[in-house]
């Protein structure tokens, strides 16, 4: 009897089970699909687009601490200590440019009769201060400011090592001791600890204005927009101002 009453109870549940599916018409089953479909597909929208808004504002967060690290590692030089830093750094390139056959010169940028406004480099950083007038936006207007340079070239005379541009008139400029259709390379030292770079000669006449220009009295537009220096691939000169910077 109780095996009979447990048989007949599941036929009575399976027959309710299959009459409820066929009370479910085929277009509402695909209208069911369609909309448990279209929730999915939201919901994987939304975490998608939350996890690029995290990603974005990550990358944010790291350039602006980038950016930061770098500025609190700039330090502020005296006019004694940018001296020292450049003298330093163009005794270790006189023995660079020994051991390549060349001759480097701290005699970097030089110019005429100007007006009153700052004199600057172009730079993937920005503009670099290396000359200030008196009609100007100020040294705090300037990301990056000039602590020296050096010229390397090869010397008409055959001096190698140090050597002094500088030993004839203005007008002369490197006329006198350059070998212009060999490589020429300007190096601007940085405050913010980096090296940059110029590439010129090669064929193409070069002087100590190349690679910079002057703002005009109102301290807001250029006479003309210089060649940009680049940041220098020297790994070595990049090394040594890391480290002479490192003693301030």
């Amino acid at each position: 009897m109780r095996k009979r009453t447990i048989a007949v109870t599941f036929i009575t549940l399976s027959s309710l089970s299959l009459a409820s599916c066929r009370s479910i018409k085929p277009d509402q089953q695909a209208a069911t699909h369609s909309e448990s479909l279209a929730r999915y597909r939201a919901s994987s929208e939304a975490k998608e687009s939350n996890q690029r808004r995290s990603i974005a504002s990550s990358k944010e967060a790291s350039i602006k601490q980038q950016s930061n690290q770098s500025t609190s590692a700039k330090k502020a030089l005296t006019a004694d200590q940018q001296t020292s830093v450049n003298q330093a750094f163009l005794a270790w390139a006189a023995e660079r440019a020994t051991i390549g056959n060349m001759a480097v010169s701290d005699w970097y940028f030089d110019h005429g009769a100007a007006g009153f406004g700052d004199w600057f480099a172009n730079s993937p950083d920005g503009r670099i201060l290396v000359q200030p007038g008196t009609a100007s936006p100020g040294f705090n207007a300037y990301p990056v400011h000039a602590i020296g340079d050096c010229v390397f070239y090869t010397a008409l005379d055959g001096t190698v090592g140090k050597d002094n541009l500088d030993r004839g008139s203005f007008a002369d400029n490197y006329s006198l001791n350059m070998a212009m259709d060999k490589p020429v390379s300007k190096y601007l030292l940085g405050d913010n600890g980096v090296v940059y770079e110029l590439k010129l000669g090669n064929g193409h006449l070069t002087s100590t204005n190349d690679g910079f220009s002057e703002l005009k009295d109102d301290g807001k537009q250029a006479y003309s927009e210089p060649l940009a220096f680049a940041v220098s691939e020297d790994t070595a000169a990049q090394a040594e101002l890391k480290s002479l910077l490192a003693n301030y």
